[in-house]
């Protein structure tokens, strides 16, 4: 049994990885056996991000710079690991921001920049590995998505996030379903809340009291509880799962 959750000697890249997320699910994967390629805008905390996987793990992992608002840089991210690696088995789409605003105030620049990032960059990322993935007639896509896809929150100021964020499960599901004839397996993995240092930075006590009120389990994730469910959506065990959005939310969806 142990062997359907490995990862030895794949190669996985994991946009995001220099986020607390993305940087979690990257340690993850490379405990598990595969050969790690992260990528973000951010070079000093991709840094960061390689040295912490490489001491706890031993692990190969690779860096590169993208920026996921810039179609021609996706295309040279998925240039440059076919280059060093060969080949592509895993893509973890782990990138995405939240601008909030009242919705009668919402412009249309920060709309478009939210779609643009949480939703066309996913799509340029998935378009350009997934040629690979079809070339070699498998391969696994997970994709960070969030609760607030299918449930809106308490406040106000997330339309636009919550609309990103069902666009991107649908993405999932489509996609799931055309490339299901490459033996391509597309999920998505929906957290509630995550313990990061921004988590807390825009909400109030009263927010915070009410949110958790709502939550089975009455706390928010740590980071590390997001990597064990993209390892099993990438690895073998997974197999026979696909077009799926996994809530990984306390139990938030199961009584909202």
């Amino acid at each position: 049994m142990a062997d359907m959750f490995s990862l030895d000697g794949k190669i996985a890249v994991v946009i995001g990885g220099a986020g607390s997320i993305g940087g979690a699910v990257a340690l993850g994967l490379a405990q598990q056996g595969a050969k790690v390629s992260i990528a973000s805008r951010n070079l000093e905390r991709l840094e960061a991000s390689k040295k912490k996987i490489q001491e706890e793990t031993g692990a190969e992992v690779a860096l590169f710079q993208v920026d996921m608002n810039d179609e021609q840089s996706v295309i040279h991210l998925a240039e440059q690991v076919l280059s060093e690696f060969n080949t592509v088995d895993i893509l973890i789409n782990a990138h995405g921001a939240n601008t909030k605003s009242p919705a009668e105030e919402f412009t249309a620049e920060k709309w478009d920049a939210l779609f643009d990032l949480n939703v066309r960059g996913i799509m340029f990322a998935c378009r350009e590995f997934g040629k690979i993935m079809i070339k070699n007639k498998k391969g696994k896509i997970v994709i960070l998505s969030s609760v607030r896809g299918s449930r809106a929150t308490l406040w106000g100021g997330n339309l636009g996030y919550c609309s990103s964020k069902g666009a991107v499960d649908m993405f999932t599901k489509a996609l799931a379903s055309e490339w299901a004839q490459y033996n391509i397996n597309v999920n998505a993995v929906a957290p509630s809340l995550v313990a990061k240092p921004e988590t807390w930075a825009t909400r109030t006590p009263e927010q915070i009291e009410k949110y958790l009120a709502n939550i089975p389990l009455k706390r928010v994730a740590d980071p590390k509880e997001t990597a064990g469910i993209f390892a099993f959506l990438a690895s073998p065990a997974s197999d026979f799962i696909t077009g799926q959005v996994i809530y990984l939310d306390g139990g938030l969806s199961a009584v909202a």
